[in-house]
């Protein structure tokens, strides 16, 4: 898609205390989300109008064995309006092919390039709008509805990187064919992250479908400059530049054989569509069917409990040049060297036969449990609670760094203060202030305190995990209602 020429943007950056993993001589099969249900997702793109969406699926292929992928759909856009270029995914598709015997040492959940290859197709042939309505039925739209309607309990992610007419015409013929419950039903098995709108279909779905459940940022037509997802590389005041330069993708993605080779360098900005899958990868920091806790993929707040929309809400975050900036496009940028280093390392992995020869994340592990979901507690105010990371370990016996960090915006709207021990090594404790009755605000029951583990491990490129610990802790009056206040015990060994 068309974008307004920007400079890139910045390094999340780990500190704190190292200390020695013990070597893990791990299968070649790594499992990285084993607590976490793999996502099922469809991809709608206008790949061809301009470098940065086959950049995307070049990172979307390395991440294949993160996600179920259903759906790989050449679409239209407003920047693409004539006709849709499936050739360019069968492009990509081809070096994924000759890269997945090296990728499947590294993990053997990469699913065949035969697989890949059934689910890819042609959209509309027209633009929006046009293409919506009786007798208007594509393969891709036919083929929404079909991974809708199998007996899976999982949702189906539509990322859209382009324009969304082919959403628009299944929720139609849906509409158009099924009883008000039978609709109702297929609506809520959906869950939508739009590169902001590049057509005129996706409003239209928002407006006829309310509760549907849309990640997108709502700005004036084209006017990407405003919209969250440019975070990824776009230029800002305190975003660092480096990761997503020229010179550190040609020599760390374009580089490294068949796929490198498939992978452009951006003309305007890079990989514009990526964030839209970003958070679908299972790394200890995106909870999936919560945008407003943050992740590679930015941080959404929902509009208004009666909407499925998530919109654009901002972070706090200190920049390269030391100060703090409070953007949308933050809640990406804030991750960049993280997510930038993790992509690298799986080309590393596409030309690596050897599983010793590339780096791989380390396993974390808070107050003993192991895995990637939350891990849930209970506090009170002014009673530290106990956080520790032992046990963590990497796979290569790389030395790890480990940083704790208050997420304050995930937390929610006049939290109280929260204090952290220290922000390194593998122990804390964390202390929550006394909530204060503030006039004319009713504080919540409880307040959800969100305490971010990051784990950075030694290896080339250095590769990061995550694990959010959720401290329940009663709000205001708690006590007036005779409701006793809990604490997690220790972890093990305290």
């Amino acid at each position: 898609m068309m974008r307004t020429k920007m400079k890139r943007a910045a390094r999340a950056f780990l500190c704190g205390g190292l200390a020695m993993a013990m070597p893990i001589h791990a299968a070649p099969a790594a499992r990285s989300a084993q607590d976490i249900a793999r996502p099922r997702l469809i991809v709608l793109t206008d790949i061809g109008n301009e470098p940065d969406d086959s950049e995307s699926m070049v990172r979307l292929l390395t991440y294949a064995n993160e996600m179920q992928i259903e759906g790989l759909v050449a679409s239209t856009s407003r920047h693409l309006p004539t006709g849709p270029n499936k050739g360019m995914i069968e492009e990509r598709l081809a070096a994924y092919g000759q890269s997945l015997t090296n990728l499947k040492i590294h993990d053997d959940r990469y699913p065949s390039v035969e697989r890949l290859r059934a689910v890819t197709l042609s959209g509309s042939a027209v633009y929006g709008m046009l293409g919506v309505g009786p007798g208007k039925d594509s393969a891709a739209s036919r083929l929404i509805i079909e991974a809708v309607d199998r007996p899976d309990p999982r949702p189906v992610w539509i990322a859209i990187w382009g324009g969304a007419a082919d959403l628009a015409q299944a929720l139609w013929t849906v509409r158009a064919t099924r009883t008000p419950a039978e609709l109702d039903r297929f609506v809520a098995k959906l869950r939508v992250y739009s590169i902001s709108d590049q057509d005129d279909a996706g409003p239209w779905a928002r407006a006829y479908f309310p509760k549907l459940f849309w990640v997108a940022n709502i700005h004036g037509f084209t006017r990407y400059r405003l919209a969250t997802w440019t975070g990824i590389s776009a230029p800002a005041p305190g975003a660092d530049p480096e990761p997503v330069s020229k010179a550190w993708l040609s020599a760390n993605i374009v580089a490294k054989g068949p796929l490198g080779a498939s992978y452009p360098l951006p003309a305007y900005i890079m990989e514009g569509d990526t964030p839209s899958f970003l958070n679908l990868i299972s790394n200890g920091l995106s909870v999936q069917e919560r945008p407003d806790w943050g992740g590679w993929g930015g941080r959404y707040e929902r509009l208004s409990t009666d909407l499925g929309l998530w919109t654009t809400t901002a972070d706090t975050v200190v920049g390269t040049d030391g100060a703090s900036h409070s953007t949308p496009q933050a809640t990406v940028w804030r991750w960049r060297a993280a997510f930038q280093n993790d992509f690298a390392a799986r080309m590393a992995w596409s030309v690596s036969p050897r599983y010793a020869d590339a780096n791989h994340a380390p396993t974390v592990m808070v107050n003993g449990q192991e895995g990637l979901a939350p891990v849930e507690m209970t506090g009170c105010a002014g009673v530290p609670v106990s956080l520790s990371a032992i046990g963590s370990r990497d796979p290569d016996g790389d030395a790890l760094t480990y940083r704790w960090f208050w997420y304050r915006e995930a937390t929610g709207l006049f939290a109280p203060d929260v204090t952290l021990s220290t922000q390194t090594g593998t122990e804390t404790k964390v202390e929550v202030g006394k909530t204060v009755q503030l006039d004319q605000f009713t504080p919540p029951s409880t307040y959800k305190i969100h305490v971010i583990l990051e784990v950075q491990d030694s290896g080339t490129p250095k590769l990061t995990r995550y694990r959010r610990a959720i401290i329940t802790v009663p709000g205001a009056n708690h006590g007036d209602k005779g409701n006793p206040c809990a604490v997690t015990p220790n972890p093990p060994g305290h």
